[in-house]
């Protein structure tokens, strides 16, 4: 059996957030590809200065002047990185009035916005295009958590009272209950029948039917907690891929900066490198000691941004939260 964590892993998992904390003041390259459509869009509309360039996307995405500073404001915000349109269409309009191509488009939304390439705010009817794309998308995460039901052993159904025949109704509370085992300073005992994730169901409902927007942080994080102990890189970034998502990029960056593909890819090949060859439960132990540990690590440091399993219905300390306009 696995012991504890030796102070060398441990010593692995803090140079590997310190590197990625490190990395987020070199800014991000999904700005920097920006500028340069900005500025050809600036030049193709013969304005001489970014302030001119501004005024006219704010009309061109709203149909009217700017009423106020603010509002042009807002637009510098998205082009220098300080923020984010606040909605997935919001951010389609800005890259279609800058007047992208289908593969910048896609660009502009999958990897500056950190979105999937399309967005479902219902299920799609028989005769719309899109529909065999979601209903194929569906079935991803259909099977995904199919699979997650089949590994949750019987002991742990009957320690958190659930009958065998109310697997799939209890869906949300397995899933809170082992989101919630993986995070630091927390009361981790599976026997705890009083967990307050109901507030949950409505929110998870909708995201593992893939509607709305679903931002890749939270997609990953379902990936990971629906597919452990049997994860990998290739894993991850291949389901990610069909699911509309840009896969695993070391030089990926979220709309806040962080270095979350180069910390989760570090921490999977940790997790590859400790525990090939060991047995299934034993795999499971070793992540939830392992990321209890790098989360307490990034709390401390402030760093709730690369927290890939935590969200805020769990509770806890929470980080700094990035705005959207």
């Amino acid at each position: 059996m696995m012991g504890r964590l030796s102070l060398h892993e441990k010593k692995e998992l803090e140079s590997l957030a310190r590197h990625c904390i490190e990395l987020k003041q070199e800014g991000r390259p999904e700005t920097a590809w920006l500028k340069t459509v900005y500025d050809r869009f600036r030049k193709s509309e013969g304005l001489p200065g970014l302030l001119e360039a501004d005024d006219l996307i704010y009309r061109k995405i709203y149909a009217a002047p700017a009423q106020k500073p603010s509002n042009i404001t807002k637009i510098r915000y998205w082009r220098t990185g300080r923020h984010v349109p606040s909605n997935w269409t919001l951010c389609k309009a800005f890259g279609r009035v800058m007047e992208l191509s289908g593969d910048e488009m896609r660009t502009l939304l999958m990897s500056w916005y950190d979105r999937s390439d399309l967005i479902f705010h219902k299920i799609p009817e028989r005769d719309d295009p899109l529909r065999e794309i979601y209903l194929h998308r569906l079935e991803i995460i259909s099977a995904l958590t199919k699979e997650y039901l089949d590994k949750i052993h019987p002991l742990r159904r009957i320690q958190l009272n659930v009958a065998p025949e109310n697997k799939e109704h209890n869906l949300r509370h397995f899933y809170f209950t082992d989101a919630r085992s993986f995070q630091a300073n927390m009361n981790h005992t599976s026997s705890d029948k009083h967990i307050e994730s109901v507030s949950y169901e409505s929110e998870f409902q909708r995201q593992i039917r893939l509607l709305g927007e679903i931002p890749r942080k939270v997609m990953i994080r379902h990936l990971f907690l629906f597919g452990e102990p049997y994860l990998s890189r290739s894993f991850v970034s291949g389901l990610l891929k069909e699911l509309g998502y840009i896969s695993l990029e070391e030089e990926h960056t979220t709309v806040s900066g962080d270095r979350l593909d180069l910390l989760v890819i570090g921490f999977l090949e940790l997790y590859e490198k400790n525990c090939e060859g060991t047995e299934p439960e034993e795999c499971s132990r070793w992540l939830r000691e392992a990321y209890r540990y790098l989360d307490r690590f990034l709390t401390e440091h402030n760093q709730n941004g690369l927290r890939f399993l935590y969200f805020k219905t769990l509770g806890g300390k929470k980080g700094a939260a990035v705005s959207s306009l």
